[in-house]
């Protein structure tokens, strides 16, 4: 089982054909996302800040339309996808259906987010659910936006707590991570979003992953039980130039820069 881990975007829908050598576009990204799809049950989850910190509404509305065309298994709104304001983002979220993913909050303006989901194959079950630190610093100015449920996070945590591989999407300053690590320590693997550094590390049995940010890497985490317990790799994949463009998407890309 694949998962492929995207986070921190913050807008980058292309590559800017800057640094060395040059990273990221969203139409390589969907050249690579499909070749794993094409070789392996390949799950899609992103963690949040796709869009823009700021309003630049023909930049996030393509990163919409491109987002529903690469269909994430999993995404996650975090502060950032706020950028908008609420009526932007309900009719954002509409477009990615089942997907979206709220594990400890509830989206006033979209009531279609589920706290958690289960994927199924070959008799393993991956369960994910996610949690949005409402601490950040960048929350003040969405908390009215949100509704934490704590007891929702809670119902999550236990209908997940029977699968195989248990997985949460945590976006938020890392400091608060211990902290609700040693009140729900059963994970196998932490997906980190908001603080923009890459991570492969272990934090006592929970495999910590973070891609960095902008689109110029993504993780490919591969889960496997062998003799009954679980082993995890994980890789930071660039996406580079020599990933050829997805036309349907540099089309979209395109369109937007002119």
């Amino acid at each position: 089982m694949v998962i492929i881990y995207s986070a921190n975007l913050n807008g980058n829908i292309d590559n800017c054909r800057c640094g060395d050598p040059p990273l990221g576009g969203l139409d390589h990204f969907s050249t690579l996302l499909n070749r794993e799809r094409e070789k392996h049950f390949t799950l899609f989850f992103d963690g949040g800040d796709a869009f823009n910190a700021y309003s630049y509404p023909e930049l996030n509305k393509a990163l919409v339309f491109i987002y529903g065309l690469l269909q994430p298994d999993v995404f996650t709104v975090a502060d950032q996808e706020f950028s908008e304001g609420r009526p932007f983002l309900s009719k954002a979220l509409s477009r990615f259906g089942s997907a979206v993913v709220q594990g400890n909050t509830r989206i006033k303006a979209y009531a279609g987010a589920d706290s958690y989901k289960r994927f199924k194959h070959k008799g393993r079950v991956v369960g994910v659910t996610s949690y949005l630190e409402m601490k950040n610093r960048q929350m003040g100015p969405v908390k009215d936006f949100l509704e934490p449920e704590k007891q929702r996070f809670d119902k999550a945590v236990k209908a997940i707590s029977g699968t195989d591989y248990k997985v949460l999407i945590y976006h938020g300053e890392r400091k608060y991570l211990p902290g609700l690590l040693k009140k729900y320590p059963s994970w196998d693997v932490v997906l980190l979003a908001h603080e923009q550094l890459a991570v492969n590390e272990m934090y006592g049995h929970i495999r910590l992953v973070c891609p960095g940010a902008d689109g110029e890497y993504v993780s490919r985490i591969v889960l496997k039980k062998e003799a009954g317990k679980t082993r995890i790799t994980v890789r930071q994949l660039p996406v580079g130039l020599e990933l050829p463009a997805d036309p349907t998407i540099k089309e979209i890309i395109k369109n937007y820069q002119h």
